[in-house]
């Protein structure tokens, strides 16, 4: 466990951070030392899989099969940005013949990572990757209910050859050292992963401090549009949209929790759902055998289970509702006749609530699904070629997917980028895009 205290290490740790950079250490070092060190950090991940699994299991009730499947994540982006960094590339202009003009990618400086306890190492080395593989130092915050693989992957860092002060670890609250991290005058960048009233706080730190530039990835209300095309294939499409909406129990800023389903195939798709939901049963995280675990917090759960009440309250029905298991977990729930403008279409649950709505023609799919403040990722489910172009064109969110099939499709996080739409956020994270984030872009002219 950790006592709550002071922003104290913020202080010190910036400090050694800036350090790290202006010498040289790191940020000077050869594009082929910085991929060897990152792709070390990722054999070492992998060599730590269990303890770090555990890490976060432990301290956020995530099914340990779960966890452990997660770190191929976490192994990935290292892998994926210690590969990309000599393929970071600039720019030469068109010029006359006395002027070359370059535009250049140079490290930031210290950027400041703040990141939730949902995924605690995946999003800890989603962030940390890309800023170390541009040439940065970093101060990194995880949550304060689940900082254990955070500063374990500190420890890997080291042992993996990363210069000391290049990655600095200061668990803590959020009103204090992340705070003290969103204020600091001599943090170049923040990149921010949680809730959107927090992201607007970080904007508000950034203003009044040193202007830094953010990085934030905040909240979802995703949708997930099904036409009844896919009838056929009910079983299968059922079995993704309850993948999709309770994946680590509703725990992520890109739940698909708004189902929207054609008139004529409403009624067979919420009854498969219910019964893919109902397989879905709290278990013991720490026992290989549970595929459900539990919500982090207290506090969490009551949040879940008051929008369900409250949804009630305004008319939705509660088609299915596994209820509550021991303190700290809930089944999923699915509510119908729902619409769109209930609380529970409206704000993130952050948990397995999976609200349907219905629609006539594609037109109005399409205005559900983009009737929402947020605009993180969507899923679209047709073979129709028109709808597909319409679905991709038109959907407002950074990640749209849609589908013909049920298959499991590659995680394609690692090589494409994506930015939010509205209240979930701005600036790219993912891929070649993501990487030029942590980059400062300058403009060179010699003159010869």
């Amino acid at each position: 466990s950790f006592r709550a205290g002071p922003a104290l290490p913020v202080p010190r740790a910036v400090p050694a951070a800036r350090r790290a950079f202006e010498d040289g250490r790191w940020s000077k070092a050869t594009p082929l030392q910085r991929k060897a060190v990152l792709l070390r950090i990722a054999e070492l991940i992998e060599a730590n899989a269990d303890d770090l699994a555990l890490m976060d299991s432990l301290e956020m009730g995530k099914a340990i099969s779960a966890a452990r499947a997660e770190i191929a994540f976490a192994i990935g982006f290292f892998r994926y940005y210690g590969e990309a960094v000599d393929k970071l590339y600039g720019t030469v202009a068109p010029s006359d013949g006395i002027t070359l003009s370059l535009g250049l990618l140079e490290p930031r400086g210290v950027v400041g990572a703040i990141v939730p306890w949902n995924f605690p190492l995946i999003n800890a080395a989603l962030k940390a990757a890309p800023a170390l593989a541009a040439g940065n130092s970093v101060v990194l915050k995880p949550s304060e209910i689940a900082s254990t693989s955070a500063l374990k992957l500190a420890e890997i860092a080291a042992e993996a050859g990363l210069p000391d002060g290049v990655l600095n670890v200061v668990p803590g609250l959020g009103p204090t050292v992340g705070q003290a991290i969103g204020r600091h005058r001599d943090i170049d960048l923040v990149s921010f992963t949680g809730s959107t009233a927090t992201g607007r706080l970080f904007m508000t730190y950034a203003g009044q401090s040193n202007g830094k530039p953010l990085l934030l990835e905040c909240g979802g209300k995703s949708p997930q549009v099904v036409c009844a095309d896919m009838a056929d294939d009910l079983d299968a499409v059922a079995a993704r949209v309850a993948h999709d909406a309770f994946w680590n129990q509703g725990q992520w800023c890109a739940a698909k929790t708004r189902l929207i389903v054609e008139d004529g195939f409403h009624d067979r798709l919420v009854e498969a759902v219910i019964k893919a939901a109902a397989e879905r049963v709290p278990g013991d995280p720490l026992d290989p055998a549970t595929s459900f675990g539990t919500i982090a917090t207290r506090g969490q759960l009551d949040k879940i289970r008051g929008f369900i009440d409250h949804a009630r309250a305004e008319g939705a029905n509660v088609a299915f509702d596994g209820g509550t298991w021991g303190e700290t977990s809930t089944a999923p729930a699915i509510l119908t006749d729902v619409r769109p403008d209930m609380t529970v279409a409206c704000e993130e649950v952050f948990g397995p609530v999976l609200s349907v709505m219905r629609f006539r023609d594609f037109d109005e799919a399409l205005t559900i699904a983009n009737d929402t403040a947020y605009g993180l990722a969507a899923s679209v489910w047709t073979r129709d070629a028109r709808r597909t172009q319409a679905a991709a064109r038109g959907i407002r969110a950074g990640r749209v997917t849609v589908r013909a099939s049920a298959a499991a499709g590659e995680h394609s996080g690692f090589a494409l980028g994506a930015e939010p739409w509205g209240a979930s956020g701005f600036g790219i994270e993912g891929g070649m895009e993501g990487l030029r984030s942590y980059c400062r872009f300058k403009s060179v002219e010699i003159i010869c």
